[in-house]
């Protein structure tokens, strides 16, 4: 077990029972500079089970000399290696949620709060004694469940490093998949925090959006699974809005490097929001009517904008058929979509985000190809069959009957359920006829890039979030894929043993994935109170150590994963920003975009 700077590896029992004495104990140096020496510590009362590395009280020294090779493996996550704790955070104010978001990329790092001002130290002060309150309640109930389970309260120091998720949903379905998550075997240190007055959790699941009131005070390696003003990218029509900007500035940015412009912004099919936008639908409407020359071929799909899991949703091809009684998006209808076997499907591919300010994303690999129950049919009298034409799983489970044996979900087996198959068997199906799935997956890739590039620089940085969408996209003949929609919080149910395994497993590798460090609350209450009180640990160290071996301290030696760095748990997850061809494409436009506007700032100037 971790405590500061150094790791704890159980040597020779000297007693039997539960709590064991232990005596010669090694102790591995696990300071910023690495492992660099093994000594003996005097005698420490500690669990025998705490030796985490998988070494036992009763091990050989080339078992410990085995487990100090593992773990120096994963000295980039574990222990600070060549980076010092303090090039994460230069002060102390930099732990907490309070100054760190406000260094978001529009303020160009500078924060507006101004640490070394009065304003800023008075705040750096009142997160310090929120912190000491919220340690206090959280070790005398640490305390209090020790005595009352008949524990030794030394072990208390335990629970002080212990990972702690907490979820906050008043949804069944989510609190259930979410703690069952918590149950595999990876995530099994993990424990549920019981009191829900100390917010000192590591990993918060929330299901609704967060106010900013459950921000304050917390630290920055804490983890929560919501952004907030991401309805940019969540609402129909403000998607439609940002998508359409993002489209016409960086196509004109390729123009300028040089670049052949192509279609490759071009992501999401025609889309206007109403009433707003009525006069521009009916310009659009009547140019596609004079082009194709039959209705047949001008379908048009109508979504209300507040509205999710296919509710409200309706496909007209005549004008008089738009009617609204609130604010909706209408859309053009792909009428020409890749089928498979016959039917109509799209795509629910799930992305994970990490950071918006600057982008960090992950695209899961498995997902779900949500199918139509009846073969598809573009006949203007099957237009209002929702059995053929609306993919969603909500709406097709009504019809579930009508699913045949020819169904692509009749024949998947154990990875098809109700109307849909999981994404890596369409992908094996498709390779075997001949279609390069590879391709269509870096088109998916390019697609959400394209969406999340088009509203990252919206949002203002948040470090503590994190958060899983649900893209929906769609094949149409020729393979382009098309964007329909992004999903926030993405239905967690599961109506099948298939939304078990894929969803359970998209929840594990996501918490996996975020992995938050380990804190001690007890190092966390000790060092806040004496620097409230600017008191040195020695007089010979410099401010700059005095903060580093603090820092050590609160992590347990641990540095938090920094961005672009590859995650140590990446799971079935895929990173695609930064890293990807497309993303890497869109963020060196995005850079030409940025080096022309001091420039045309300064004409206007002028």
């Amino acid at each position: 077990f971790s405590r500061g700077d150094k790791l704890y590896v159980a040597g020779n029992d000297t007693s039997s029972g539960d709590h064991t004495s232990v005596e010669n104990e090694h102790v591995f140096d696990t300071s910023w500079t690495g492992i660099t020496s093994v000594t003996k510590a005097s005698t420490v009362s500690q669990h025998a089970n705490n030796a985490s590395f998988g070494v036992s009280p009763k091990s050989s020294a080339k078992q410990i000399e085995d487990a100090k090779t593992e773990l120096q493996g994963t000295t980039q996550m574990q222990i600070a290696g060549s980076r010092r704790f303090t090039e994460l955070f230069p002060t102390f104010s930099h732990i907490f949620y309070d100054f760190a978001a406000q260094h978001d990329s529009k303020s160009s790092g500078q924060s507006t709060i101004m640490i070394s001002s009065d304003s800023g130290q008075k705040v750096l002060a009142k997160c310090m004694q929120a912190q000491i309150h919220r340690c206090n309640v959280f070790i005398d109930k640490s305390k209090n469940a020790a005595e009352f389970d008949h524990k030794d309260v030394s072990q208390n120091d335990t629970y002080s490093c212990q990972r702690f998720y907490e979820i906050k949903s008043h949804r069944p379905e989510v609190n259930s998949i979410v703690q069952k998550a918590f149950s595999d075997h990876l995530l099994s240190s993990w424990s549920a925090n019981s009191d829900c007055s100390s917010p000192l959790w590591n990993l918060q699941w929330i299901w609704g959006l967060p106010k900013a009131s459950d921000f304050e005070n917390l630290m920055v390696f804490q983890k929560i699974s919501r952004f907030r003003g991401t309805r940019g990218l969540t609402r129909k029509d403000l998607l439609k809005k940002n998508i359409q900007r993002f489209t016409s500035v960086f196509s004109a940015a390729a123009g300028g490097l040089g670049e052949k412009t192509d279609d490759s912004f071009n992501i999401m099919p025609l889309t206007y929001a109403l009433p707003h936008e009525y006069n521009s639908f009916v310009s659009g409407y009547s140019s596609i009517q004079k082009f194709s020359g039959e209705k047949s071929m001008n379908n048009w799909i109508l979504k209300p904008i507040g509205m999710s899991r296919g509710r409200g949703i309706s496909v007209v091809s005549d004008i008089e058929d738009v009617s609204y009684s609130q604010p909706i998006v209408i859309q053009r209808y792909i009428s020409d979509p890749f089928l498979f076997l016959g039917f109509k499907f799209d795509l629910r591919i799930y992305v994970l985000v990490t950071s918006f300010a600057p982008i960090e994303a992950f695209i899961y690999k498995e997902g779900f190809a949500r199918f139509g129950s009846r073969s598809y049919s573009s006949r203007p009298e099957s237009l209002h069959d929702n059995r053929i034409h609306l993919t969603n799983t909500s709406i097709q489970k009504e019809f579930i009957g009508d699913i045949d044996r020819s169904h692509p979900a009749y024949l998947a087996g154990s990875n098809g359920g109700d109307s849909k198959v999981t994404v890596s068997w369409l992908w094996k199906r498709l390779n075997e006829i001949g279609i390069n799935t590879d391709l269509l997956w870096q088109k998916i890739i390019q697609v959400c890039t394209t969406a999340l590039a088009a509203l990252g620089s919206d949002i203002q940085n948040q470090p503590n979030s994190f958060e899983l969408f649900g893209f929906d996209v769609i094949f149409d003949q020729r393979l382009k894929c098309w964007l329909i929609e992004v999903n926030s919080s993405p239905s967690l149910t599961c109506d099948s043993s298939l939304d078990t395994r894929v969803k359970g497993g998209l929840i594990r590798d996501t918490i996996a994935l975020v992995d938050p460090p380990i804190f001690d609350r007890k190092a966390l209450e000790d060092i806040c109170k004496r620097r409230l009180t600017h008191r040195k640990t020695a007089c010979n160290k410099s401010s700059i150590d005095v903060l580093e071996h603090d820092l050590s301290q609160i992590l347990v030696g641990q540095i938090p994963r920094k961005y672009g760095e590859l995650p140590r748990n990446i799971g079935n997850f895929q990173r695609i920003a930064p890293g990807s061809p497309s993303f890497d494409r869109l963020n060196a436009l995005l850079n030409s975009q940025k080096s022309k506007q001091p420039h045309s700032m300064n004409k206007r100037q002028r």
